[in-house]
This record gives C-alpha cells, sequence and structure tokens, in this order.
C-alpha cells in the first residue's frame, strides 16, 4: 500500500510539475518584446507552450517583426533568427506545423535569406553527418512538407510566391539529388499558374541557373518590399548536427493526402488593437502600428514595379541606397 501512494504521489508531482512548465499564450505574448531584442530565447518560450499554442504564437511574433522600424537587413535578421529559433522548440511531432507557419507569416521579401538560411543548415539533407538519406526518403520528406505549406498557406496573401520559396528551400537543401526533384516538386504545387510561373519564371533567377541571382520576379509578383542585401544580412549561424532538424521532418511522415489537422493549430492574430507594448515605445501589435517599407523602386516603369505591365522594356530606373547594416551581436553569413 505504500508503494502505491509512493508511486501515486510520484506521478502527482510529475504532473504538476509539468504544468509548472507549461506557458500560457498570454504570458507568451509578453514576452515578445524579449524575444526581439534576444532572438535566442524564442527556443525556451516556444518548449514552455503546448503544440497546439505554438504556430500561432511564432505567427504572432512574426506580426511584430513586420511592424518593427527598421532596414530590411534589420528586420530580415530578425525573422531569420527569430524563425530558426522558434523550429528549435518545436514540440514532438509539430516541427512541419511549425516550417508551414514560416512560410506564411513573414514577409516575402525575408523569405530570400530565410530559404537559404534553412536550406544550408537546419534541413540540408547533409548537415547531420550521422543522418543519410536516399533520394526516394528524400523526395517523400520533401514532397510531405510541401503539402504542408500549402495547406497552411491557402488562406495566406501571395500563396503562390510562398509556397515557391518552400521548393526552393527544399532544392537548396537537397544538395543537387536528385536530380529532377525540382520538377517532381513544381509538379506538386496545386495552383496551375503557380505551377507555370514557378517554373519557367521564378526558380531559374531564384537559384541563379544561367543567370544572374535575383528573386526580382518572384518579389515583383507578391508586390513585396525591398529585397534585403542577403551578402549584409546578420543571421545566427548554423553551429552543430544538433540544430540538424530534417531527422525531425523525417519523423513526421504522414502528410500524403493534403488534409492534415495543420488548418486547426493555426490561429495567427495580427494587428490586435488590445495587444500590449513589447518593444521600446512601439506597439508592433497594435493596430495603429505601421509596416515599415521602402518601395521596391522609385520609378514607376521599372520593370519589376507592380504599376508597370510585365514584359515592358524600360531604362533608367532610379535606384534606392542600400541602407546600412545595422549592429546585431550575430556573424554574418555571405551568401553565394
Amino acid at each position: 500500500m505504500k508503494k502505491l501512494l509512493m508511486v501515486a504521489t510520484m506521478a502527482m508531482a510529475s504532473v504538476l510539475f509539468a504544468q509548472d512548465k507549461t506557458m500560457s499564450s498570454a504570458d507568451a505574448r509578453g514576452k515578445i518584446g524579449d524575444i526581439i531584442s534576444d532572438p535566442a530565447s524564442m527556443t525556451s518560450v516556444m518548449k514552455q507552450l503546448a503544440a497546439a499554442d505554438q504556430a500561432s504564437f511564432l505567427a504572432d511574433v512574426n506580426a511584430a517583426i513586420s511592424k518593427m522600424p527598421g532596414s530590411p537587413e534589420e528586420k530580415t535578421s530578425k525573422f531569420v533568427a527569430v524563425n530558426s529559433a522558434a523550429l528549435k522548440g518545436a514540440q514532438k511531432g509539430n516541427l512541419t506545423t511549425l516550417v508551414a507557419e514560416v512560410f506564411a507569416t513573414v514577409p516575402p521579401e525575408s523569405l530570400t535569406a530565410i530559404n537559404e538560411s534553412l536550406a544550408s543548415g537546419m534541413f540540408n539533407r547533409k548537415a547531420d553527418p550521422s543522418k543519410t538519406y536516399t533520394d526516394d526518403q528524400y523526395v517523400e520528406i520533401s514532397t510531405n512538407l510541401l503539402a504542408a505549406v500549402q495547406e497552411r498557406n491557402a488562406t495566406a496573401d501571395n500563396a503562390g510566391v510562398r509556397n515557391t520559396f518552400a521548393v526552393l528551400m527544399l532544392i537548396r537543401g537537397s544538395n543537387g539529388s536528385p536530380a529532377d526533384l525540382r520538377d517532381t516538386l513544381v509538379g506538386s504545387l496545386n495552383d496551375a499558374e503557380t505551377r507555370s510561373l514557378a517554373q519557367n519564371e521564378w526558380i531559374s533567377p531564384a537559384l541563379g541557373e544561367g543567370q544572374e541571382k535575383t528573386y526580382d520576379p518572384m518579389l515583383g509578383a507578391a508586390d513585396a518590399g525591398k529585397q534585403p542585401d542577403l551578402n549584409v544580412v546578420i543571421v545566427s549561424p548554423f553551429s552543430s548536427s544538433a540544430d540538424a532538424l530534417l531527422s525531425d521532418l523525417a519523423s513526421e511522415r504522414s502528410v500524403t493526402d493534403g488534409s492534415s489537422s495543420i488548418t486547426a493549430l493555426v490561429s495567427p492574430s495580427f494587428g490586435d488593437p488590445n495587444a500590449m507594448d513589447v518593444t521600446d515605445g512601439v506597439d508592433p501589435l497594435s493596430s495603429n502600428a505601421s509596416l515599415s517599407r521602402l518601395p521596391r523602386t522609385m520609378d514607376p516603369n521599372a520593370k519589376y514595379n507592380p504599376a508597370n505591365k510585365r514584359g515592358s522594356t524600360v531604362s533608367g530606373s532610379a535606384k534606392i541606397p542600400a541602407p546600412a547594416p545595422s549592429v546585431t551581436p550575430y556573424e554574418p553569413i555571405l551568401y553565394p
């Protein structure tokens, strides 16, 4: 009887300890300011959230960063660092959901850096030398992840562009094998127009295939902000195989019919006028905070200005000088 009581007491203590470690969504939102100041702290906060609350909280943080003042490089640096830290804190079985949330809530101009950073680090096929994947396994992981991203982006703006950024991440992370991965993933895109644009206009320039590397066709289609200078974007460096998360995606390979429960887990709230102040003198979640975004060009006749018809020939476009990068505690990573 004493042993039974002891077991019951220990079980109750374990439950209470687990409850103490669980953070409410309201308490987590109160830490958004701290997270923006110290992106690495996002991992700890995410680990304390229930799986069902993680995606909506990540969306709240991304909304706050979007409304911060600052240069494209500074804001993109925050997006890369915060979202990378968030993925490291994913609850078991929830990583796919969070990756989909990243591609749904980060502005397209900052996905230029995020797709490259995740592909070279966390989701690089060769990031963890203890894990190897056949081409068939990598294709399965990639198509399942893309299905989840598309499901989440069904309610997001610029879904086609966002889905294509996920395709780019997976192509880069594959290290060139299998050779037909691009065709496989593009063929998995649900929208026919997106498939055509991705295959014929977007992917090759973004990869720099046979031309100078540029994301302008994708960002122009999304009427996005100015592309950050990827040579000066400051990101949290990928440091060890312990941060490689491709194996976690592999363990979640269950999305085969595009009917997962991701949508039910995702309920981001943007522009909440009742949200508290979370930055120094800035209320990034208030309905009054405005998104600081530089126009892609001041010349209305420029090729990728949304006001101009596609395919027109122009010259003499005005150029905006690139803002100087801000100083942060992270090391710069030079993108090729």
